[in-house]
């Protein structure tokens, strides 16, 4: 029996469970260590007191005196070896804290046949603390489940951060509490619930000073269960002693900070901290569907305000005010697309601000790799991104790219830039990518306005132009028109080339910088095989309506030229490389399918087939097919009635020339018959009187001798004598005159010049003193002409004026060629000749002096008609006269003289009358 016992209590007092024996009284006959542990008191205190003393009032209702004599009662009428129970009760130590105990009792019989009590005693107080903060939590973290809803139906800002504060109070039991937002480099306290003062806290994150601004830079909850301690703390409210800061995070972006204090040292556990973090990542979500509705509104309403922008410029400084004010970026810039550049056009807090550029045929760029690739690049890191090219601050660490996409066509580059690492996230990038989607298509649509203005004017202007090329008549100048109406249309050197049937180069002209030599194209260097070639299916690959497109930079272009004679290639390959380095050109095509030239152009830069800039073009090459047809029918039309003119002017010179030729032809007649009849006359006189004339001199000459033998011959006598002499010799003059006059010329011609002819007729005529002469012919001219009969000629004109110049003057002779004449004219400032007078000059028997007969000026008029010249007279009364002289350098007859001689002989009464 007593080992019995032994091992019981053996057993019982290494129990991790306290254990008390109770007999039918109350009363605790044993106790373990472990029971006299969880009351607090000794063994000693605790056997022989009845159990109900260590029980709290509300537990010690459960065991009454009735309650336990029934109990008793019942297990002796079921006659129960033993029965058992379970309770939760509550304890009073002996320090007189309260504990919750889990107390399991079996009531049985012992060998005396009394009953007693085991009961088996654990602690469970901090079980129950558990059981009831994990209550609490669940129960506090499905309130904040539920009031998600709340926080996400919040319609700003200020709503959110109120219901938040409801929340930190009400739902989670802080009585202080704030929240903050980061605001670019500095942390502000935006709302705060248990503070006296509003909220005014603004910290720098790049500073020590904050538990907050730790959470943030940490992006981890910072719970500190003693501020006073802690360097960093700043006091916002006297006899704080605790603070827990949890970051609001979306992702790895950190929004702001819920912060909450308190009186009591270690005020904050675990679950304080959970919860928080719950409620801080509901209203860091809150808080970015508020900003997204916003950047969306403000986006938005940045899609609608540009709409009525009619300046690129204008819409990028809108789009930077949209990216800074609305959207929070601070360092922002904007790219575009200029052919194979990437230009900077646009930007803020960037020192770099202009003239800044990047390659997009190369990798070096983050903006680059955005075009290249056409989606959003983000480098978290640029300091292990090989590809970043600095553009203006030395700090800036990371970088993102959104491309400005319309379809697949990329127009240039939103790109924000950051002095942190990994500053941007996912809702940025959506954020730049809708604006960016929105400045695509405002760009667009201010680019399609200015293409469709200027497509407007370009086709205004071609209509104007049109009409100007259709009025054009002469082909040359029609070509000059319709290049330089494509090179108004914004194209460079524009070449129009015409062909024969051969693609031969028949015509051409050039518009633009290369006007004032045509282009090499048209040069007879390049023969009609080589556009045969350039025209031929070989070069569909670069056909794109009626055009050809030939690109420098293509290997096939470069391998074909390579090919072609090297005196063409070198030509083509100058055409190519000069300026933009591409080419395009046009066949000019008729309806009926021929090929009757070409239009070749310089492409200037950024243009590319398929561009709206080809429409004005297309519909120029199809005016000046037009154009050409209708010039080429004028021309051909004008030629006929030009022909059918000249054939009806022949027929009309015929028709003059034949009525001319008869009546020169019956004044020759008339000419010669009286010519023949004053031949006969002059004959009939010059035989008639030359024998009077000579007996008369011979009588004069031996009255002259004999009288000077006999020493009669006085002064008196010598004059008459000489008087007598001279009328002979004067008759004679006259006599010679008529017979020069009547009789047959015929011209011995010889080669001279009008100086050699004048100097001789000058030496001939004896000039009075009183009579100055300018002599400015010249030797240079030679013809063919009588020297003799020209001499005459001048002779005779030279002592007219002469005796037109009695008391002095100028005599003037000239000479110069004129075309395939050379023309003599003698002029004095003598006394002039009435009208009346120079109407009958030419007519013999008319003069102006005292004595003559008149046939000074008809002979003249005679040699000159041999000649096959032509003589003129001008002349003013009181001013003087002057005679104009034509000879052909070269006569028409190999042999001079008139052409026939009437035989038939006639009256003098006859050729008077018809005179």
């Amino acid at each position: 029996m007593v080992n019995g016992e032994n091992l019981f209590k053996f057993i019982v007092e290494r129990a991790y469970d306290g254990i008390a024996v109770i007999d039918e009284n109350q009363r605790i006959n044993y106790a373990n260590t472990e029971l006299a542990r969880i009351l607090g008191y000794s063994k000693m205190e605790i056997i022989g007191q009845d159990f109900r003393k260590f029980l709290s009032k509300e537990s010690r209702g459960l065991f009454s005196d009735e309650a336990i004599a029934e109990m008793i009662s019942k297990h002796k009428q079921e006659k129960l070896e033993k029965s058992s129970q379970r309770y939760e009760l509550t304890i009073i130590r002996k320090d007189g804290e309260k504990r919750t105990i889990d107390a399991r009792t079996v009531t049985f019989y012992n060998l005396e046949g009394g009953i007693r009590t085991l009961a088996q005693v654990r602690d469970i107080t901090d079980v129950k603390k558990l059981e009831a903060e994990k209550s609490l939590y669940e129960r506090r973290l499905s309130e904040l489940n539920n009031y998600a809803i709340k926080l996400n139906a919040a319609e700003d800002l200020k709503t959110l951060f109120r219901l938040t504060l409801d929340a930190m109070e009400k739902i989670l039991g802080f009585e202080y509490a704030s929240i903050f937002l980061v605001e670019g480099n500095n942390l502000r306290m935006v709302a705060q619930r248990g503070y006296p003062e509003p909220p005014r806290l603004v910290l720098p994150l790049d500073g020590q000073m904050g538990i907050v601004v730790r959470a943030v830079r940490t992006a981890r909850s910072v719970n500190v269960p003693d501020v006073r301690i802690d360097p960093a703390y700043v006091k916002t409210k006297d006899g704080m002693l605790s603070e827990l800061a949890v970051p609001m995070k979306v992702g790895n972006k950190v929004l702001g900070v819920l912060n909450v204090e308190s009186y009591r040292l270690n005020a904050f556990t675990e679950n304080d901290r959970k919860l928080l973090e719950v409620l801080a990542s509901q209203t860091a979500v809150a808080i970015s569907n508020i900003k997204r509705r916003e950047n969306l509104a403000a986006i938005n309403a940045f899609g609608r305000s540009i709409i009525k922008v009619k300046s690129i410029n204008e819409i990028l400084e809108k789009t930077l005010d949209t990216m800074q004010e609305l959207l929070g970026f601070e360092k922002v810039d904007i790219f575009l697309v200029e052919g194979d550049k990437l230009k900077l056009v646009a930007a803020r807090e960037l020192a770099q601000a202009s003239k800044f550029e990047l390659d997009l045929r190369e990798d070096a760029g983050i903006t680059v790799k955005a075009v290249k690739e056409r989606m959003p690049v983000y480098v978290p890191d640029i300091r292990k991104e090989k590809a970043y090219v600095k553009c203006g601050s030395e700090t800036m660490l990371s970088e993102l790219a959104v491309p400005i996409k319309l379809g697949n066509n990329v127009l240039g580059v939103l790109n924000v830039e950051s002095d942190k690492v990994e500053a941007f996230d996912e809702d940025d990038v959506k954020k730049l990518e809708i604006l960016a989607s929105n400045l695509a298509v405002a760009i667009s649509n201010i680019r399609r306005q200015e293409s469709l203005a200027q497509l407007s004017k370009k086709l205004e202007y071609l209509v104007k132009s049109c009409i100007h090329i259709m009025q054009v008549k002469n082909m040359r100048d029609q070509l000059k028109a319709i290049a330089r109406s494509a090179q108004n249309l914004g194209w460079n050197n524009a070449t129009v080339i015409l062909f024969d049937e051969n693609l031969k180069v028949k015509e051409a002209a050039t518009a633009g910088p290369a006007e004032d030599h045509v282009t090499p194209f048209s040069d007879e260097k390049f023969p009609g095989r080589l556009w045969k070639e350039l025209l031929d299916y070989k070069f569909d690959r670069f056909k794109f309506g009626g055009f050809y497109y030939l690109p420098w930079s293509d290997p096939v272009v470069r391998d074909y030229i390579g090919q072609v004679s090297p005196d063409i290639s070198s030509r083509l390959e100058d055409v190519l490389k000069s300026h933009v380095n591409d080419l395009l050109y046009a066949p000019l095509r008729t309806r009926e399918g021929k090929i009757i030239g070409v239009m070749t152009i310089e492409v200037p830069s950024g243009i590319k087939p398929a561009d709206e800039s080809f429409i004005p073009l297309e519909l120029l090459v199809h005016y000046a097919v037009i154009a050409i047809e209708n010039a080429e029918l004028i021309e051909g039309l004008e030629k006929a009635r030009k022909e059918l003119k000249e054939y009806a002017g022949q027929l009309e010179k015929k028709v003059e020339e034949r009525t001319r030729t008869i009546i020169e032809f019956q004044d020759k007649l008339l000419k010669a018959q009286r010519l023949a009849a004053i031949g006969e006359l002059a004959s009939m006189i010059g035989h008639d009187l030359r024998n009077p004339l000579t007996g008369i001199s011979n009588a004069a000459y031996y009255i002259k001798r004999r009288l000077a033998k006999a020493g009669f011959l006085d002064e008196q006598i010598t004059g008459m004598l000489n008087v007598i002499e001279r009328d002979i010799m004067y008759s004679n003059k006259i006599i010679n005159d008529l017979l020069d006059y009547s009789k047959e010329l015929r011209l011995e011609l010889t080669e001279t010049d009008p100086r050699k002819i004048v100097e001789e007729a000058l030496s001939s005529v004896e000039i009075p003193a009183n009579i100055q002469v300018v002599n400015m012919t010249n030797h240079d001219v030679k013809f063919i002409a009588d020297f003799e009969k020209m001499k005459r000629i001048f002779i005779n004109l030279i002592k007219n004026a002469v005796d037109a110049m009695p008391n002095g003057g100028t005599l003037t002779i000239q000479s110069r060629k004129k075309e395939e004449n050379v023309e003599f004219m003698v002029s004095d400032t003598g006394v002039g000749m009435p009208k009346e007078v120079l109407g009958r000059l030419w007519s013999p028997l008319v003069t102006t002096k005292a004595k003559g007969m008149g046939f000074g000026l008809a002979i003249c008029k005679r040699f000159v008609d041999a000649h096959e010249g032509a003589i003129s007279v001008e002349s003013t009364p009181g001013k003087g006269t002057t005679f104009t002289l034509t000879f052909p350098i070269k006569p028409k007859k190999e042999e001079g003289g008139e052409n026939f001689w009437l035989k038939k002989r006639e009256s003098l009464l006859l050729t008077t009358t018809k005179t």
